[in-house]
């Protein structure tokens, strides 16, 4: 990279991967963040997974989201931040009825390739979830369990 990455309002890569909306600020790759706005519904979330690697830090923008991180959860609202380091085993749920926004950053960003290869691949889960953990594996994450 060389100068600034600048990304207008609005702008950005859409994503639908797993059911939900992500739009990417910052793409991400082995040597810049990943980061995203994602929409969580009420009760949505991912399984359980290991980012073996990377860090993942969430600052809630609206709603509320319960995470859970090796074993003890958390619940987090508005202007909330929850990191989580690599190799800690976590899952989150949106809370609130109206639906929460989470903006995310995945360091390095090279993980975020998860949600552009399946959403290329057309993947769903639970259906398609041995190919979808093939591609996880490509990008050092690990799922470990069910969703919340």
């Amino acid at each position: 990279m060389s100068g600034a990455v600048h990304t207008p309002a609005g702008g950005g890569a859409a994503n639908d991967a797993f059911g939900l909306t992500r739009r990417f600020h910052v793409d991400g790759d082995a040597t810049l963040p990943a980061v995203f706005e994602e929409d969580v519904p009420h009760g949505a979330g991912p399984p359980r997974h290991i980012h073996n690697a990377a860090t993942e830090l969430f600052v809630i923008l609206r709603g509320r989201v319960l995470f859970e991180a090796d074993g003890e959860t958390l619940e987090a609202g508005p202007g909330d931040t929850v990191f989580i380091p690599p190799g800690v085993v976590h899952a989150f749920k949106g809370l609130a009825p109206e639906g929460s926004v989470v903006l995310i950053t995945l360091t390095p960003g090279s993980g975020a390739d998860l949600f552009r290869r399946v959403a290329a691949e057309g993947l769903k889960a639970p259906d398609d979830m041995p190919r979808i953990a093939e591609i996880a594996a490509q990008t050092d994450l690990t799922f470990v369990g069910p969703p919340l």
